[in-house]
């Protein structure tokens, strides 16, 4: 695929405050034009990501919500539970996905999006009234084996009266793209993805070293928490152990006060009862004593 170097400030962003938006985009261009030239002596780096929400919010930056009809991302399986597809439908995109032959190349994805673009500006008249803005993500200019492609896509687009933005890394930008926007200017900007490299990718290595640490540091705070807890519950086993201790003790005393009230009120008893005997035995003497002195005094 021949390239064409190109500045490396953007073009303001197309006005589209008016217009109805319908973002496509092409998930293997994309994420392969992220991988050229970044490995060693300029190779392809496979190990290149993109963050699809970063991207995402740089693509629609300042868009309403309400204009974007159209969000869609074609691509390839193998997993159709991919990563990458999850993170695209949490962004509110349609995916359409094609299978890949024996020899691992796409079949047919592109002509798929071909035809959604062209079924997009079919059913969507642009006019004064109501523009119509398309939104592209790929540099892919291919002949595309004498079917449609993306260069006659988007000049199909421009001759109905639509505007055009193309996405695109610099490395894997066609030349046919620039070719199209010095016929169409200022109805077509081309913008380069490369300017917001730090921000939309990232090294699968990295994300790795980065999910580790963050297991590190969540293993870490659970660990401190169990510490925490522990210490909290062995706080707690002391505090009951006092309050079981406290409460043994109190109860020793109280049992201790009910025995000492006990025997008071036992010595108390015995009082009584001596003194019942006594009041019994009284008598009785008094009884003897009458009767030796009458005896006594009778035998005087």
């Amino acid at each position: 695929m021949s390239s064409i170097i190109h500045e490396n400030s953007n073009s303001p962003r197309s006005d589209t405050s008016k217009s109805n938006i319908h973002i496509v985009i092409d998930n293997s261009n994309l994420f392969i034009g992220a991988q050229v030239g970044q490995g060693e002596d300029g190779k392809l780096n496979a190990s290149i990501r993109i963050s699809i929400g970063n991207l995402v919010n740089i693509i629609e930056e300042n868009i309403e919500v309400h204009n974007i009809k159209t969000r869609i991302v074609g691509g390839s399986v193998p997993s159709r539970n991919a990563r990458v597809w999850a993170e695209w439908k949490k962004c509110q995109y349609e995916c359409l996905l094609g299978e890949r032959s024996i020899s691992n190349k796409e079949v047919f994805v592109d002509d798929m999006l071909h035809s959604q673009i062209q079924n997009l500006i079919l059913k969507n008249k642009s006019s004064e009234d109501c523009k119509q803005h398309l939104i592209l993500i790929t540099g892919d200019g291919g002949k595309n084996g004498k079917r449609t492609n993306f260069p006659n896509i988007i000049s199909l687009a421009l001759n109905n009266k639509w505007t055009v933005d193309l996405w695109s890394w610099k490395a894997s930008l066609s030349r046919e793209f620039a070719n199209i926007k010095k016929r169409h200017s200022p109805n077509m900007k081309i913008n380069y993805l490369d300017t917001y490299r730090t921000e939309i990718t990232f090294q699968e290595k990295q994300k790795q070293e980065q999910q580790d640490r963050e297991q590190e540091q969540q293993n870490q705070q659970e660990q401190d928490q169990q510490g925490q807890e522990q210490e909290q519950e062995q706080q707690n086993q002391q505090e009951q152990d006092q309050k079981i201790k406290k409460k043994k003790k109190k109860k020793k005393k109280k049992k201790k006060n009910k025995i000492k009230i006990n025997n008071n009120d036992s010595n108390k008893n015995n009082k009584m009862i001596y003194i019942y005997i006594l009041w019994l035995i009284l008598p009785l003497v008094i009884l003897i004593c009458s009767v030796i002195f009458i005896v006594f005094f009778k035998e005087d």
